[in-house]
């Protein structure tokens, strides 16, 4: 009696061995760095794809080397009929497959993202919307400038251009509603859209972020002296309407036209933004510094110089003139001492 028990226990023993020592197997092989997936890809699970489906996509991409094991430790580990959230995923190279596994039946999809910088027209913006990967579906009609917030949007495989659109307008109402309730009372701003209006000029004048604040200063200062405001960018939007294809050097007769959007014409705020404004510019309307700048110019340095007096503008005018007129003059004898050196070499091209 003892002799068969213990053949049994032993038998049992040997079973359980066997059993824990495969489990371990199956456990290691699925957790071991994946050497026949060599190079980091995407890889897309289409909506109503099955496991199965899955498996054999991914070894038909090269990431499985063995689909039905896969499939087989997979049914073991997550049930037979495991569900896979379709949606685009990004694989590492010799990634597990238990990794595999793991984000596919948790969701962990790739997200993309598509950048829209402050400044930009609505028409720019939904251009770099339409040819972001992975987006479909058609766009939106006539989205009106102010609308968007520039900003840094994250999507997913097949999300719809017109989804993106509107998550851009949602924030910007969103922005704007949250930033008027914080605004200066005093400021000579009647709406959330002449805020925006304004803030799309003070994005167009600078690109520099600590300016903003100054720049938008100069512009509520002359709304309260009821001067014009003579910004240049209004102008060359009474004739190009954001298409930068139609941009040029502004001339005489442009200053002159009788363009709504004209501020050299018209006092006051023009019809609409000219741009989608960033947060920077926004805030610095509804918030702006307290200065006397009614002026300010190009310093020929890459940033401006502000002035409170039509004395202090005239002579950073003619200080910017006078830096501009020396870089064309020195320009020219640079050309000239560089081409001696030139001559001797072989390459040099023969006019």
């Amino acid at each position: 009696m003892k002799k068969r028990l213990f053949t049994i226990c032993a038998g049992f023993s040997a079973v359980v061995f066997c059993y824990l020592l495969l489990l371990l197997s199956v456990i290691m092989y699925f957790n071991a760095p994946n050497s026949y997936h060599r190079d980091d890809k995407r890889f897309i699970i289409e909506s109503g794809m099955t496991l199965r489906e899955v498996v054999e996509k991914l070894h038909n991409d090269k990431i499985v080397k063995n689909p039905t094991a896969f499939l087989y430790i997979a049914q073991l580990i997550k049930g037979l009929d495991p569900k896979v959230r379709y949606g685009e995923y990004f694989f590492e190279k010799n990634i597990s497959y238990y990794k595999i596994l793991h984000k596919m039946t948790k969701g962990n999809i790739f997200f993309r993202k598509v950048t829209v910088a402050e400044g930009l027209s609505s028409n720019s913006a939904l251009y770099a919307i339409d040819h972001a990967n992975g987006l479909i579906g058609q766009l939106p009609e006539r989205i009106k400038e102010g609308t968007l917030l520039p900003e840094t949007y994250f999507y997913s495989y097949n999300d719809t251009k017109i989804g993106v659109v509107k998550r851009m307008q949602d924030a910007m109402q969103r922005a704007i509603n949250e930033l008027w309730e914080k605004r200066d009372l005093t400021i000579p701003v009647k709406s959330k859209e002449e805020a925006l209006i304004l803030a799309s000029i003070v994005e167009k004048e600078t690109g520099i972020e600590s300016e903003r604040p100054k720049v938008a200063s100069v512009f509520i200062n002359r709304l309260r002296k009821n001067m014009k405001l003579q910004s240049d960018p209004t102008t060359i939007y009474s004739f190009t309407f954001g298409d930068k294809s139609l941009e040029r050097p502004i001339k005489t007769s442009d200053l002159q036209n009788n363009s709504p959007f004209n501020t050299y014409h018209i006092f006051g705020l023009p019809p609409a933004p000219i741009c989608n404004p960033g947060l920077a510019s926004i805030k610095a309307v509804l918030n702006p510094i307290q200065t006397d700048f009614i002026f300010f110019v190009a310093s020929g340095r890459g940033d401006h110089a502000f002035s409170a007096t039509l004395q202090e503008h005239n002579a950073n005018v003619a200080r910017y003139r006078s830096i501009m007129q020396s870089r064309e003059q020195k320009a020219p004898a640079a050309e000239g001492a560089a081409a001696p050196a030139a001559q001797p070499s072989e390459a040099a091209p023969a006019n």
